[in-house]
């Protein structure tokens, strides 16, 4: 490793960036990760996460003690669209049924990158990724401010972009696109005092919008919605509290709560990309792409893509980049086409209601969905055509 600062250099100490340093330190691979900020951070996110979560930390070696207690364990999350409504729960392909997480983002984070560093890779919290340093057309490092102020080159084999739906990583080498459709303006913001949200999270859809209450630790709630993008100026917390008004059983749950935290904020949700890898390069989690947090997979896909980066990068038999984006495909594929399905339903008001009422009415079909959406079975399952007749048929 002559002149290399290490062999792996992971961009963001997030779900992501944290667990494949962990993986690969474990490996006994070289890791510098960077985090521009210093944990606990806050962090935009509606705090809900899929069964499969579980499953991922233990591969990584992290105790259910460390990070469980900042949690709080959820049945699943009821769907609301006006008067109609389906239960979303979990079960493995057995029957077994899985509970979802409220997390805490901040203590959560902390803790895998605490994990990581225990590990051993190399935390450097308030240290920003400015541009990759490049050499001979491939990735050769990255050139970052450090805690002075001052700006070095760090040499490595890799540079993997973990660092969010606005990568610095992913414009630097020239892959962002865009985000054409759709186009939401993303708020969140948790609060006390709601009330009638003991084991369940809610997702009540609006016309043209919607709202998740999703139940953490301490009684707080995680109040995050997806509105349109539009040009007028009203400011965030008059645009948040309008949604709260025109959705009534949201209105309800919050009548008397208290916001314990500042509005945060995004615009426009989502992220593209042309590629995920190329030469000395690797986009992970959302830094990849992702479409928006309906379906609650966002901490799932950052954890599971992180292992897929790592096996590639284990692997040492000079194809990691096609290794990855291959097992990319595998992995999420079919989970990405079931999510833009999901949002054209979205898109298209009273076809959502339609499809809750055939939920509502056919158990079994909205086992089949919650499964697949939890992860715990394919999701192929809720997207072939016998699955979408049994559905959508009257």
């Amino acid at each position: 490793m002559s002149g290399l600062d290490a062999e792996v250099l992971v961009v963001g100490a997030g779900p992501a960036g944290s667990a494949l340093a962990a993986s690969l330190a474990r490996a006994g691979r070289s890791v510098l990760l960077l985090e521009a900020q210093r944990h606990p951070r806050p962090k935009a996110c509606a705090e809900y996460a899929s069964p499969r979560i579980l499953e991922e930390l233990r591969r990584l070696h992290l105790d259910d003690r460390l990070w469980q207690p900042d949690a709080r364990r959820l049945r699943g999350m009821r769907v609301i669209r006006g008067g109609d409504a389906v239960q979303v729960e979990y079960r493995d392909r057995a029957g077994r049924a899985r509970n979802a997480w409220g997390l805490d983002r901040e203590r959560f984070d902390a803790t895998l990158a605490a994990h990581a560093a225990a590990c051993g890779a190399d935390l450097r919290e308030r240290t920003r990724f400015v541009e990759v340093a490049w050499s001979d057309g491939r990735v050769s490092g990255a050139w970052v401010h450090g805690p002075d102020g001052r700006r070095r080159r760090l040499r490595s084999t890799w540079v993997v972009g973990a660092d969010g739906a606005r990568s610095r990583v992913a414009r630097a080498v020239g892959v962002e696109r865009p985000v054409v459709l759709p186009r939401r303006l993303g708020l969140l913001a948790r609060v006390a005092g709601a009330t009638g949200l003991e084991d369940s999270g809610e997702m009540h859809v609006g016309a043209g919008f919607y709202v998740g209450l999703a139940p953490l630790r301490d009684g707080l709630v995680n109040v995050g919605m997806a509105l349109p993008l539009v040009s007028d100026r009203a400011d965030a917390a008059s645009r948040f509290e309008a949604a709260i008004r025109a959705l009534p059983a949201v209105a309800a749950r919050l009548d008397g709560a208290e916001r314990v935290t500042p509005i945060r904020g995004a615009a426009p949700i989502g992220h593209r990309v042309s590629r995920a890898a190329g030469p000395g390069w690797m986009l992970i989690g959302d830094a990849a792409g992702f479409v928006d947090p309906f379906t609650g997979e966002g901490i799932h896909r950052a954890l599971r893509s992180a292992r897929t980066a790592a096996d590639a990068l284990l692997a040492d038999d000079g194809a990691a980049e096609r290794r990855y984006l291959r097992a990319r495909r595998g992995a999420f594929g079919a989970k990405s086409t079931l999510s833009w399905t999901i949002q054209a339903m979205l898109a298209a008001g009273p076809l959502m209601g339609y499809a809750l009422r055939r939920l509502d009415a056919r158990p079994r079909l909205a086992h089949i969905l919650g499964d697949a959406l939890g992860d715990c079975r394919p999701a192929t399952d809720a997207l072939s055509p016998a699955y979408l007749a049994a559905l959508l048929r009257p």
